[in-house]
């Protein structure tokens, strides 16, 4: 089960059914943290990128079809970003553990196009978290807030564990 919570204007909080922040909507970017590898983070992109597309397929049905050149997928930097590139089209960042205990982790984050909606932003996040479940890891999770009374569930569904 995926939970969405909002925190403000144009961001929310995305937990499993255990509670768990598992990632982010700020704006158009959808964000997921949890691989314990740069490996699981890889096959996380590119999973999250396959439900993406097809939830935008979906809601603008003449969204280009493309398939991605995995063989020649591979990690570069455009000076501000590292990305997951497979020499046509940047599918996700790459974000990598940041010091000291603030997140061990590995996450991705994509880009939705600017015209997509907030509604589709959580629709996608709903099948994207659904792609990227296999790939997370046993990391060890801080809490970055504690909930409070003001915040409400939009969305739950079931995702695997």
């Amino acid at each position: 089960m995926l939970r969405v919570f909002s925190e403000g204007d144009d961001l929310y909080r995305l937990e499993d059914a255990s509670g768990a922040h598992v990632g982010t909507i700020r704006n158009r970017t959808i964000g997921f943290r949890g691989f314990a590898t740069e490996h699981h983070a890889r096959e996380a992109a590119i999973a999250a990128w396959r439900a993406m597309t097809d939830a935008l397929r979906r809601e603008y049905p003449s969204w280009p079809r493309y398939e991605l050149a995995l063989d020649r997928l591979i990690t570069t930097h455009d000076g501000a970003y590292e990305w997951y590139y497979d020499g046509t089209m940047a599918i996700a960042r790459l974000l990598r553990p940041r010091g000291g205990d603030r997140e061990p982790s590995f996450g991705i984050e994509l880009l939705l196009p600017s015209y997509a909606s907030e509604a589709m932003a959580i629709t996608a996040a709903h099948g994207m978290a659904r792609a990227v479940a296999p790939h997370r890891g046993d990391v060890v999770h801080v809490a970055t807030r504690a909930r409070t009374r003001t915040e409400q569930v939009i969305v739950e569904s079931p995702i695997p564990a």
